[in-house]
C-alpha cells in the first residue's frame, strides 16, 4: 500500500503539480487550506504532511502546530513547501517542520525527503506490544 500523502496548499496550481508528482508512489490527498488541511487529517490521518507556509486563515506554522499538539497527529512527519526561506523571528515555542524546502523543489529532492522521513517515523514509532495469554505464561 502506499503513503497517504496530505498535501496542504493555497495554489491550486501548485496543488496539482505536487499531486501529479507525487502520485506515482504515493496516496495524495489535497486541501486548499490549512483548516480543511486539519480537518481531513484528523477524519484521516497522513503519513506524512506537505504543507505551503504562506496562507490565508491558518497558516502552514500554525497547522504545524495543531499537529504537534494533537495526539493522533503528533508523530505525523510535516514537510514545509514554501517560496520564502524559514522563519528566523517568531516565538521561541514556535513549532518547527521535519524539513523545510524552498520552491522551485527539484522532484527527486522532494521524493527523497519523503522517502527519508517516511522511513524515519517507521524506525521511531513504536511497534504495537504484543500481549501474551496468560494460559501461556
Amino acid at each position: 500500500m502506499k503513503p497517504k500523502v496530505l498535501i496542504v496548499e493555497n495554489s491550486w496550481t501548485m496543488r496539482e503539480t505536487l499531486r501529479l508528482l507525487l502520485s506515482g508512489e504515493f496516496d495524495c490527498v489535497t486541501a486548499a487550506n490549512g483548516e480543511s488541511g486539519l480537518q481531513q487529517a484528523l477524519s484521516h490521518p497522513p503519513d506524512v504532511l506537505i504543507s505551503d507556509v504562506n496562507m490565508d486563515g491558518m497558516d502552514g506554522y500554525a497547522l504545524c502546530g495543531h499537529f504537534r499538539a494533537e495526539p493522533t497527529l503528533k508523530h505525523i512527519p510535516v514537510i514545509f513547501v514554501s517560496g520564502y526561506a524559514p522563519r528566523t523571528e517568531g516565538p521561541v515555542d514556535q513549532p518547527v517542520p521535519d524539513a523545510y524546502l524552498v520552491k522551485p523543489v527539484k522532484p527527486p529532492v522532494l521524493i527523497a525527503q519523503l522517502h527519508a522521513l517516511l522511513a524515519r517515523a517507521e524506525a521511531v514509532t513504536p511497534a504495537a506490544p504484543t500481549i501474551q495469554p496468560a494460559w501461556k505464561s
